[in-house]
């Protein structure tokens, strides 16, 4: 949308340029770019003449003291013969360079210094008057460019507008939008039509038949018209408003929808087929040839305005060629109507056919602005091409076009959300500025928005309105005034939230992955024939043909990713997913969707320090335990299969509470090969809903001790087939509260000890928080432990 200053003032006072645009472009009108089409003199400086006397030393020259407004009065030598004191000029300073490209210079004439220059209209490139200077208006500020008081050319705006503000297509609601920022009085054109002659009702009748489509259809006639070229002030405008000129009678047509907004039409009267303009859908199959020469097959989607011998246009996008104004023409059907913004939309986009009059439609045109525009069209008409006006306004109207409903606005939500002070007073001034009418009632303001502006339906948009009319700049920083509690999460989410924590802090990375799978994955994974996991939901409609089936485990999700890992040469991998399962219930109900963590460890390879490389298993369990100690569930391991997809050998179960929550061990062979897994790997397979289901205790803080630690490592030889966490369970009963931790930190079998039996070594550290502990107390404390573990395991200390 190109706004031409010029023309803009027409409708409202305009403030300077910059002024201008710096406040429309925080008002949320994005400026693209200004061009001007005049010579630039806002290097231009307004004087004022202070005394004039004749140059010694020569009879056409005069000696004149201006005042630039700046420092002393200037001494500059001038020729016209107008120039005079008390005289308001322009004056071009010393270095500034006029629009010709001359640059001013310091300079002697006759034996006197000139600082500067008294321009003529010619040198400023505003004329060919040469003879004498500009004299410009006595009320011209001193000092001010000369762009400020004096319009040189036109400047003009180019805007971006955005889709929710059909409003600001025209120089209308630009106009509206700058009186809404600036203040003062908007002035509409000359509307009314002098009108004589035969009633336009007599020759012509509308109908809307698609009443959905047309809200509302407005036309007048205009008899007796001469075709020819515009003035040229008219294609001026169309020319800054980046159209062309074509004549008389579709140029106005083009400035009367650049001034109001409203798109129009002109058919030639002549060529229509009877007595009816009809609004209709078109039929399947219809043809029409728009003006672009273009013949267009129509659908029951598209609009169309149709005389008896069928379309004639395409409603709100473009008019057919078939009716067109010609050279010949000479009496005119002027068409306004309101479309249904998506019924254009639709057919502009399907045929690929963008108009300035589907432009404007598309974003929602005023409801009520049909008549108002064919009356200012129609007067045009009559000074520009000639002819006469036939009385009346023939009219159709079809489903009421949706109105803005009253919109009930709380003045404090306002200020909270805005960070505003703002009285309600205040509020409603502001919403006044924008042709909002709203009132008090009691602690709200009842809202009603002008039905030009379609985009305000809900506070927020008011709420928008109010901010952007007071000035985004003039909300001062705040912080939010609230009263603000503590977030309590549900149990299940601080449960997810710690797990999540854990696995990553552990340093496994998340994944997520998609969650319907191949049914024939089940084999992969060793699932036996009556696992309840093989029973899935199917999707009706996959995405992908092959993945039709709703998880139910998501060990296989992280084998499917570390073979694609593996197949990019990434070895070490520590991942995990956690979400949801899907397991079937009773026909017709939803399935139930308990919630999984799966963690996959490969082993890693020895590092610089390392002498062995670490079993996999061990790794796995590691995290498992630490998952557990972060969510203070204290668990006991046992040994044994526990998974099909796992080693029958090497895996084994963490228990809390005596309920089983994690299962875990090495990868099975068999399904290691399935998924093409070619190093050592370990699953850790986590039951959310069970972990969530355990009330134990939360974690509990205890005062660090300032005494002194008491260290005790026992070497016991013990059974094989002693687990150790039972043994350090035995441990820390037989202890009692002086003992702080206890640990594994050695096993060892060969020579030396005898088969069948395996050397564990514990380290056991005692301390107190009130005292310093005694050797005694340690070693009686020892004993006690030593003496459990030879009654309960059999085991004898090396």
């Amino acid at each position: 949308m190109r706004v031409a200053l010029g023309w803009l003032a027409e409708f409202v006072d305009v403030p300077a340029v910059d002024a201008l645009a710096e406040r429309l472009t925080t008002a949320g009108i994005e400026i693209e770019g200004i061009e001007r089409t005049g010579p630039d003199l806002s290097a231009i400086r307004v004087g004022h003449v202070l005394a004039r006397e004749k140059h010694p030393d020569a009879d056409k020259l005069s000696l004149c003291r201006v005042d630039v407004g700046d420092g002393e009065p200037l001494e500059i030598v001038c020729g016209a013969p107008n120039v005079a004191a008390g005289q308001k000029v322009p004056v071009a300073l010393v270095g500034v360079e006029l629009p010709g490209g001359s640059r001013i210079k310091k300079s002697k004439i006759r034996g006197v210094v000139s600082n500067g220059m008294i321009c003529s209209a010619r040198e400023l490139g505003l004329g060919d008057e040469h003879d004498g200077i500009l004299v410009l208006d006595a009320s011209a500020p001193i000092g001010k460019p000369l762009t400020d008081v004096l319009r040189a050319g036109d400047v003009v705006l180019d805007f971006e507008l955005t889709p929710n503000r059909g409003d600001w297509a025209s120089m209308l609601g630009i106009a509206r939008e700058v009186r809404a920022l600036f203040g003062g009085e908007l002035r509409l054109p000359p509307l009314a039509p002098a009108e004589s002659g035969e009633p336009a009702a007599s020759r012509i009748a509308v109908a809307v038949e698609d009443r959905a489509g047309c809200h509302r259809y407005a036309a007048r006639i205009v008899r007796g018209v001469r075709i020819g070229p515009s003035p040229p002030w008219l294609a001026a405008r169309l020319e800054a408003a980046g159209m062309r000129s074509v004549n008389n009678v579709v140029d106005v047509t083009n400035l009367v929808m650049l001034e109001l907004g409203q798109p129009l039409h002109a058919f030639d009267l002549d060529r229509l087929k009877g007595r009816t303009v009809r609004v209709r859908a078109a039929r399947a199959g219809e043809m029409l040839r728009t003006l672009d020469g273009q013949a267009r097959v129509l659908e029951p989607s598209d609009l169309v305005i149709a005389d008896d011998s069928g379309a004639i246009a395409l409603a709100g996008v473009m008019g057919g060629a078939d009716s067109e104004v010609h050279a010949g023409t000479t009496n005119l059907l002027l068409e306004s109507a309101h479309f249904h913004p998506s019924r254009v939309r639709k057919t502009a986009r399907r045929l690929g056919l963008h108009s300035e009059a589907s432009y404007r439609f598309e974003r929602s045109i005023d409801p009520d602005g049909q008549a108002r525009a064919t009356d200012r069209a129609a007067r045009l008409l009559v000074e520009l091409a000639g002819g006469s006006v036939a009385p009346g306004v023939v009219e159709a109207l079809g489903e009421p076009a949706l109105r803005c409903a009253e919109i009930a606005l709380d003045p404090a939500r306002v200020n909270r959300l805005l960070g505003t002070t703002l009285s309600p007073a205040e509020m409603v001034a502001l919403l006044a500025r924008v042709d909002v009418a709203a009132e008090r009632d009691g602690a709200l303001l009842r809202c009603r928005p002008p039905r030009f502006r379609a985009d305000l339906a809900i506070p927020a948009d008011l709420i928008e309105e109010i901010a952007r009319i007071h000035g985004y700049d003039a909300i001062p920083a705040t912080l939010p005034g609230a009263q603000l509690s503590g977030i309590t999460l549900p149990p299940r989410r601080a449960t997810l939230d710690a797990v999540r924590a854990s696995l990553v802090g552990a340093g496994l990375t998340e994944l997520i992955t998609f969650t319907c799978v191949d049914a024939s994955e089940h084999d992969a994974l060793r699932l036996p024939a009556d696992d309840p996991r093989r029973a899935c939901v199917r999707v009706v409609n996959p995405i992908h043909a092959s993945q039709d089936t709703l998880r139910t485990q998501l060990a296989g999700a992280v084998l499917r990713s570390a073979r694609g890992n593996l197949a990019r040469q990434i070895s070490a991998l520590r991942i995990f997913e956690l979400g949801r399962v899907f397991t079937p219930t009773r026909p017709g109900e939803l399935p139930r969707e308990p919630l999984q963590a799966v963690a996959l460890i490969t082993a890693s390879e020895p590092g610089v320090w390392d002498h062995a490389e670490t079993p996999v298993f061990f790794e796995a369990k590691g995290v498992a335990e630490r998952l557990l100690a972060d969510l203070a569930k204290p668990a006991v391991f046992a040994a044994g299969e526990c998974e099909p997809f796992l080693h029958p050998a090497a895996s084994g179960t963490l228990s809390v509470a005596g309920r089983t929550v994690v299962r875990l061990g090495e990868l099975h062979p068999a399904c290691a090969a399935a998924f093409e897994i070619t190093v050592a790997a370990a699953l850790v397979v986590v039951d959310i809903d069970a972990l969530d289901a355990l009330k134990t205790a939360g974690p509990r803080y205890r005062e660090v001790s300032k005494h002194p630690r008491v260290v005790r490592d026992l070497a016991v030889l013990l059974g094989r087939e002693v687990p150790a966490g039972d043994v350090l369970e035995a441990i820390r009963k037989q202890a009692g509260g002086a003992l702080t931790s206890a640990s594994v930190f050695d096993r060892y079998e060969g020579k030396g000890v005898p088969d069948g039996k395996v050397s564990l070594a514990f380290r056991l550290v005692f301390q107190r928080t009130d005292r310093t502990l005694t050797e005694q107390e340690v070693a009686k404390t020892t004993e006690r432990v030593v003496a459990a573990l030879r009654q309960n395991f059999g085991g004898e200390l090396r």
